[in-house]
């Protein structure tokens, strides 16, 4: 194992201290405010990497830090339990804390949206669904965190997510590995997004974006506007209005980077382009909801309602199966 730079082996590693004070994993509950209930998986790695993955909301990753700097960004609302976010009754903006990542989807991402009678809620149900059947390994060489999560109605679909997230003991990389099953004889189309939000003070005018080669456009006639400063971080500033845009990178593998020298931090946000063919970046700099997404999924994020009538065909076939890949590496940069 690499502690800093010294490698150990196992025996010479437990003549020292007890392996647990270094990595591992712990299991948590939250007792307090609109959180009480919400069962927390937290890592920490012995490179200095601390996470923690909310079992209730499709193990999602809400905190971040590298050697004791923050990367997530975490909203007004904090932390909200599953059964107090009602999406077919609240806004999304009243619930969503944020997180390091949130998964949207599966049957919609974007607005919300109605199709024959069915609502879809915005940014879809899957990030509100506990996670099933969760397992946890821990080892000198990996952490390992396995678990499924269903979105399924009567007479309807049946979406199961299989998730892996992978975590090297002594490292800093997090890959999330997601596997959508269709349980039902009707193909679905199926609309994801991964929604990684990064906060202060990783966030901040020292960070220099670096974005794959490819067409880009803003999703709105101001973001178009403003695309020139798309990469641009600025200090927070009163009332500035969010912007989004699209990258179509041409590359298959991407990557993604984000440094911050003052910090003395590297983030790395890598993945295929042939499973998820969009890159968003969501760039709010307003004065209290100061954040960066950046957003590889399936779809321009208008809305199933919009995406189906313009021709989408992400679709997973009866009893079959998608699979998609995305790793985030922390790195130290001089």
């Amino acid at each position: 194992m690499d502690i800093f730079g010294r490698e150990y082996a196992r025996e010479d590693l437990l003549r020292r201290c007890n392996p647990s004070a270094l990595y591992g994993v712990r299991k948590v509950e939250l007792s307090d405010g609109r959180g009480r209930g919400r069962r927390l998986i937290e890592v920490k790695t012995a490179a200095g990497l601390r996470a923690s993955f909310s079992e209730d909301n499709c193990l999602d990753i809400l905190d971040l830090e590298y050697k004791g700097i923050n990367l997530a960004f975490l909203s007004k609302n904090g932390v909200v339990a599953t059964p107090m976010a009602n999406p077919e009754a609240d806004s999304f903006v009243k619930y969503w804390a944020g997180g390091f990542l949130s998964t949207c989807g599966l049957r919609n991402t974007g607005p919300a949206c109605e199709i024959n009678g069915e609502f879809f809620p915005l940014h879809g149900h899957i990030g509100l669904m506990p996670a099933e059947h969760v397992n946890v390994n821990v080892d000198e060489n990996e952490i390992v965190i396995t678990g499924r999560v269903r979105e399924s109605a009567l007479f309807g679909h049946c979406l199961e997510m299989e998730r892996k997230i992978t975590i090297p003991s002594d490292g800093a990389e997090i890959t999330i590995h997601d596997i959508v099953h269709n349980l039902t004889p009707e193909a679905e189309a199926v609309l994801l997004l991964y929604h990684i939000n990064f906060g202060f003070p990783f966030l901040s005018e020292d960070l220099v974006l670096t974005f794959p080669m490819g067409e880009v456009r803003g999703r709105t006639d101001l973001a178009q506007e403003k695309i020139a400063d798309r990469a641009t971080i600025t200090p927070p500033v009163d009332g500035e209005p969010e912007t989004v845009y699209f990258y179509s990178p041409k590359e298959k593998d991407v990557a993604v980077g984000l440094s911050n020298e003052r910090l003395g931090l590297k983030a790395t946000v890598q993945y295929d382009s042939a499973y998820l063919p969009v890159l968003a970046q969501w760039k709010s700099m307003g004065s209290g909801d100061y954040a960066l997404g950046i957003e590889p999924g399936t779809s321009f994020i208008r809305g199933r309602k919009e995406e189906l009538e313009n021709g989408y065909d992400v679709r997973v076939p009866a009893f079959g199966s998608l699979e998609f890949k995305v790793t985030i590496a922390l790195e130290e940069i001089l």
